[in-house]
């Protein structure tokens, strides 16, 4: 843990030492992009990688992931195939696919101010498909639904706040112990931490751009209704836009508060995106 805060401050400090005024690629519509106001909906194909550490073992999953935006950028569906490999103790080391998500997204409101003003809002639905193998702790074995909605609100150009509520639902017995955050822990048999998932995750992204970059922090809380457990994490994230095209990602998030199964999860990402 001390190996990443230590590179987080410093590549803080590479993007922080020589900060201007950002300038961001123009989509066809006349909007600004930048890649992290996940407000926008845009055409794009990402590349992620995550590791989870939970308290019985850890989970690698990388994820390809494709977004179009539709019905003149002001709706964008996106699918994510994610391939995992589990390392928990007492079951065997296995990889394979996990579970497959679909989104829909809607722009629901765009200000023409950009300054001073709540500059964008937007409402989505994710389905997660549940075609990992619950048995491998490579997904939950049955669906979730996961409504979110979106706000995006700048007090300066520079400066922009995003707030982030999101509800997730199974249909049916989750096969993994929800611990609040951004994913559950697995105990090696399905049946016994079989339950229904009923998760309210919030949180408030606080982010600076400059130089074509951006840096941001993003407390967040999560709390599980059948387990009546309540989480609170703090989340940094920074990234760096290339060529117009291209954007590199490094976020990540620790565990600060409440009872939780995931220690700590750090997430890089590559984003390209095409008018």
């Amino acid at each position: 843990m001390k190996l990443r805060v230590v590179f987080f401050l410093i590549l803080s400090f590479i993007l922080l030492s020589n900060v201007a005024r950002s300038q961001w690629p123009v989509l066809p519509n006349g909007r600004f992009l930048n890649p992290s106001d996940i407000t926008i909906p845009y055409n794009h194909i990402d590349f992620s990688g995550e590791l989870l550490n939970f308290i019985n073992g850890k989970l690698w999953q990388f994820s390809l992931v494709g977004g179009v935006s539709l019905f003149r950028g002001r709706h964008e569906l996106s699918f994510e195939i994610p391939f995992v490999r589990s390392e928990y103790s007492g079951i065997e080391n296995l990889s394979g696919i996990g579970d497959i998500a679909v989104r829909w997204k809607i722009l629901t409101y765009e200000s023409k101010l950009r300054v001073r003003t709540l500059a964008s809002s937007a409402l989505y639905l994710e389905v997660s498909i549940p075609t990992g193998n619950e048995f491998n702790g490579h997904g939950t074995g049955v669906p979730l639904l996961i409504p979110g909605f979106i706000l995006a609100y700048r007090p300066v150009q520079q400066i922009a706040i995003f707030p982030h509520i999101r509800y997730i639902h199974s249909i049916g017995n989750a096969s993994f112990d929800w611990g609040g955050g951004i994913s559950g822990g697995f105990s090696g048999d399905p049946d016994e931490t079989a339950q229904k998932v009923r998760a309210l995750q919030t949180e408030i992204f606080f982010n600076v751009e400059f130089n074509e970059a951006w840096i941001g922090i993003a407390p967040g809380y999560s709390y599980e209704f059948n387990g009546k457990e309540g989480t609170l994490n703090i989340r940094p994230e920074l990234g760096k836009l290339f060529a117009e095209s291209l954007a590199l990602k490094l976020s990540g998030s620790f565990y600060v508060a409440g009872r939780r199964r995931l220690l700590n999860w750090t997430m890089f990402s590559v984003n390209y995106f095409f008018k």
